[in-house]
């Protein structure tokens, strides 16, 4: 998609598009009804970017939002944000490769963004989507089924919860992972009945790195003392980035805790959500 020309979306000329601030959007799709958290800029720039906030099994939006803080420090950025609700049986969401539930969750954000695309002025080249846990599989799903349509993906703690896609055309990725991570082991998992089955995080940030072109051994980097990060290169117009969140468990990194019961310790030398925006802002229109 770099280098391409894009035109701004319809909502350009749409005089009735979203509002300021957060909104909810209900819509149908397959029959069912579906909705999603909307935060619009106060003060957005002529064809703003879109970041899709992809929240993880079983919180929805809300919860996710108040966790990540993900929309409110974009839509500071001055992105567009949209947090859709996943599909039942959780929320969560349907990937290739993950429980089948019959449900197109792929189809119905792809359908949700073209709603977005016609009520809001959007940069379609500058449209991205992030998530943790079952998000970051969705995400990392969206990179390999549409990467047409996404500039950059980002997940942390899942993008191993779907399956490789070697013959996709490449997208920027940023993998996030934490190496104590129980609940999506960095080697993967291939235990039927202790679900998610995953696959080992290597795969999947070696997978990428060649569907971008890039040199097979990233040049790493200590940047605190718990994330190195391996950043490829030879990636042409692509950027592929693999953060390893040392001693870390399955949790957003820079957040206040709140799963380091269970799901193991948080990093707090890093804010995956700034490090994301940080990604997604780097991407040339």
């Amino acid at each position: 998609m770099a280098g391409t020309v894009v035109a701004p979306s319809s909502g350009c000329g749409n005089p009735d598009g979203l509002p300021p601030g957060r909104s909810t959007i209900s819509l149908e799709w397959q029959g069912l009804a579906r909705r999603a958290l909307v935060q619009t800029p106060t003060s957005a720039p002529y064809a703003a970017p879109l970041l899709v906030s992809l929240h993880p099994f079983a919180l929805g939006p809300e919860g996710w939002d108040s966790y990540a803080r993900l929309s409110g420090r974009a839509a500071d950025r001055g992105y567009v944000v949209v947090t859709p609700l996943g599909s039942d049986p959780g929320p969560r969401w349907a990937v290739p490769g993950g429980l089948a539930t019959g449900v197109d969750d792929i189809g119905f954000v792809n359908h949700l963004i073209d709603v977005i695309e016609d009520r809001a002025c959007i940069n379609r080249n500058r449209e991205f989507a992030a998530g943790f846990s079952a998000g970051a599989a969705m995400a990392q799903a969206l990179s390999c089924t549409v990467p047409w349509r996404f500039r950059a993906v980002a997940g942390s703690g899942g993008t191993n919860l779907t399956d490789l896609c070697p013959a996709s055309p490449p997208t920027d990725v940023m993998i996030l992972h934490g190496t104590a991570d129980p609940i999506a082991p960095l080697s993967g998992s291939e235990v039927v009945f202790a679900p998610p089955l995953g696959l080992p995080v290597s795969d999947v940030v070696a997978t990428d790195a060649a569907r971008a072109g890039c040199d097979p051994v990233p040049v790493v980097d200590q940047r605190a003392p718990t994330v190195q990060v391996s950043t490829f290169q030879g990636c042409g117009d692509h950027r592929v980035e693999y953060w390893s969140l040392q001693g870390s468990g399955h949790t957003w990194a820079g957040t206040s805790g709140l799963l380091d019961l269970f799901a193991g310790p948080t990093n707090t030398d890093v804010s995956a959500t700034e490090v994301v925006l940080a990604f997604f802002d780097a991407t040339p229109a």
